[in-house]
């Protein structure tokens, strides 16, 4: 499972987050807090933001493990409800959960995510040419939304589509995505699960504690 989980995070970053990198020397870059209101608008924002912050620190020569995970932290993260996320990924455990202990399996996830995304881009060492679109149009039922990006690679054939699933509190944050019909969130669902069957909610909190 975890290997499942790694591939599908490393494509998200390796042709979501690293494309246009031939693009100009500075990149412009749109804050979704100033973008439409709609899905649609708001992941084009965030991907413009994003893309834009890792392609002006590689102009910079500058990707050191610390500047990647302080971008990480300041670029991706806030662009991710963790509340959500781990909500669904404990399921019927969340629910039986206090305050502290939410917040404690928030952060777990909250960690791996940084580590896996800083893993992945501390590695990349050739920048390619790529084309990312967003589909426009989307699914929406209440206050979520699906949204597809299409990606393709300069002279190859090689394509796909990743499903990003948004939620809107205030504003629309991503909260899983899909690629070839498998959801990170799923795969971290069956994780939690396992462990929490295997050892008990309070050794799995007391071991993400001694962790932190």
């Amino acid at each position: 499972m975890k290997f499942v989980l790694n591939i599908l995070k490393a494509f998200l970053i390796s042709f979501l987050f690293i494309g246009l990198t031939h693009a100009a020397t500075t990149c412009p870059s749109i804050s979704p807090k100033i973008a439409g209101d709609g899905p649609v608008e708001q992941v084009e924002a965030i991907l413009n933001d994003v893309v834009c912050a890792f392609i002006d620190l590689n102009n910079q020569n500058n990707g050191t493990l610390t500047s990647t995970m302080n971008l990480t932290k300041k670029k991706i993260i806030p662009y991710i409800d963790l509340e959500y996320s781990t909500e669904l990924a404990l399921g019927i455990y969340w629910n039986n959960l206090n305050t502290k202990q939410k917040k404690i399996f928030e952060r777990d996830i909250k960690n791996s995510l940084i580590n896996d995304y800083v893993g992945i881009l501390t590695e990349i060492k050739e920048w390619r040419d790529i084309h990312i679109s967003v589909d426009k149009n989307y699914s929406q039922n209440a206050n979520t939304a699906r949204v597809n990006i299409m990606v393709s690679l300069d002279n190859t054939s090689n394509s796909a589509t990743v499903t990003l699933k948004l939620i809107n509190k205030n504003r629309w944050k991503i909260y899983d995505l899909e690629y070839l019909s498998i959801s990170i969130l799923d795969i971290e669902k069956v994780g939690y699960d396992s462990k929490i069957k295997r050892q008990g909610i309070e050794k799995l909190i007391e071991k993400m504690l001694s962790r932190s």
